[in-house]
C-alpha cells in the first residue's frame, strides 16, 4: 500500500489519483511502499544545523585536528615597536656622547692641575712654568729663575697628598678646589683658577 503525499491518505499501489483529495500521484512501482507521511500538525523536520561561516571544522573521531593558528602581530604594533626601539637608542647614543663631552670638558683642568701641583713638589720648576697662562699674576710678577728659586724651591716635597675635590667650568675658565695635605700633618684647601690658551688649561692663579 502506499500514500498520498498531499493528504497523507491510503491509496493503492498503481493510484494515478487520490480518492480523497483528488491530487494526482506517482505510482509506486510493485513491491514498492512509499514511507508514510507526517501526520498532520506534525512539526517540520529541522534540518542538520550548519556550522557558521568561520568556524572550526568538528573533530572527526580517529582525525588528529590540526593545531590552532597563531595570531600574527598586526603590522601597526610592529612599526610602533620599531620607532620607540630607534628613539631609546638615539636617546641612548646622545646620553654617551654628552657624558663623554662633559668627563673631557672637568677632566682636563683637573689634570692640568695636578700636574702644576706634582712639578712644584717634585722641584721641576721648568714643568710647571709651562703650566702657568701668559697673563697669570705668576708670569708677571716672576720669571722663571726667580719663579724657580722663590716659590718652587721652597716648597719642594712639603706636600704629602692632595685632592681635587671640586671643578667648575664655565666656556674658557675654570676652578679647581683641591684638598692638600703637608708633611708636617697640617693642612689646607686652595683654590686654582684656570683659563684656556688657545685650546689648552693653564694655570691662571691659586689661593
Amino acid at each position: 500500500m502506499a500514500f498520498c503525499p498531499h493528504c497523507g491518505k491510503q491509496i493503492s499501489n498503481d493510484a494515478r489519483f487520490c480518492p480523497s483529495c483528488g491530487a494526482t500521484v506517482t505510482a509506486a512501482g510493485p513491491g514498492t511502499a512509499g514511507a508514510p507521511p507526517p501526520p498532520p500538525g506534525s512539526p517540520p523536520t529541522a534540518p542538520l544545523a550548519q556550522p557558521p561561516v568561520g568556524a572550526p571544522p568538528a573533530h572527526v573521531p580517529g582525525v588528529v585536528p590540526p593545531p590552532p593558528r597563531k595570531q600574527k602581530m598586526r603590522s601597526g604594533w610592529k612599526i610602533a615597536l620599531v620607532i620607540i626601539l630607534a628613539v631609546v637608542l638615539v636617546i641612548g647614543a646622545v646620553v654617551a656622547v654628552l657624558a663623554v663631552f662633559v668627563f673631557k670638558a672637568v677632566k682636563a683642568p683637573v689634570d692640568v692641575t695636578n700636574k702644576y701641583i706634582e712639578a712644584v713638589n717634585n722641584g721641576d720648576a721648568q714643568e710647571a712654568w709651562s703650566l702657568l697662562h701668559p697673563d697669570s699674576r705668576f708670569r708677571r710678577e716672576y720669571n722663571a729663575g726667580s719663579f724657580e728659586q722663590e716659590l718652587v724651591k721652597p716648597s719642594v716635597n712639603k706636600l704629602d697628598t692632595w685632592n681635587a675635590h671640586e671643578v667648575n667650568v664655565s666656556g674658557d675658565r675654570a676652578s679647581v678646589k683641591v684638598d692638600m695635605k703637608f708633611t708636617n700633618g697640617n693642612g689646607q684647601e686652595f683654590t686654582f683658577e684656570l683659563r684656556k690658551n688657545g685650546g689648552d688649561w693653564l694655570i691662571y692663579d691659586y689661593y
